[in-house]
């Protein structure tokens, strides 16, 4: 499998934690109960696989070969920008978790306003379509002028390091199990 190939692959499943955060924002904004503890789970992964490996990949080892190649320095500027915006409402989303969390420590029965946990995990998840369907656009581009292919083995380790650099193997896994578990729990039943 190529570099670009496997982050395109990436993409599958960051769009899959995608349908579970749209879903627990929705099912918030109807007022129905998301256990925190969900929320959180999918909060790691957000910071752990999207952010902290996903991109890690990309900003660490593809994008610095792939920027002065055809004038890709502006898109791959503009996707830089599009990681912080992720990171920034991954944050605002752990800072809301936090208070909620909180809240259940004090014996409140329910968190005052769960309205801003369902906007930030609506947030990301229109990051999600939106960013990897523009990245997915760029990496076919790059595929298609064979642009990357002479350095691949030099992404390939770098790769690996932003792998050990998040947990190693095991804790991808680990991650993959995390968004099945998500996936599978009743409040996703009626997803399509």
């Amino acid at each position: 499998m190529s570099v670009t190939s496997d982050l395109k692959k990436d993409h599958l499943f960051v769009r899959r934690l995608g349908v579970v955060i749209q879903t627990c924002s929705d099912k918030l904004y109807a007022n129905e109960d998301i256990p925190l503890e969900d929320i959180e789970v999918a909060s790691v992964i957000m910071e752990e696989f999207v952010d902290g490996f996903h991109h890690g990949k990309e900003e660490k080892a593809y994008f610095p070969v792939t920027k002065d190649k055809n004038s890709f320095s502006e898109d791959i500027r503009k996707f830089l920008i599009e990681h912080e915006l992720g990171r920034r409402i991954a944050k605002m989303l752990r800072r809301e978790l936090v208070l909620w969390r909180k809240s259940v420590r004090e014996g409140k029965s329910k968190f005052d306003s769960k309205e801003p946990v369902a906007r930030f995990l609506k947030s990301y998840a229109v990051f999600i379509s939106d960013h990897t369907s523009k990245e997915d656009t760029f990496f076919d581009i790059v595929e298609d002028k064979k642009k990357v292919s002479v350095e691949e083995d030099e992404m390939i380790r770098k790769y690996e390091i932003c792998k050990d650099h998040s947990g190693g193997e095991v804790r991808i896994e680990e991650l993959l199990r995390l968004l099945e578990y998500l996936e599978h729990m009743p409040w996703m039943k009626d997803v399509d």
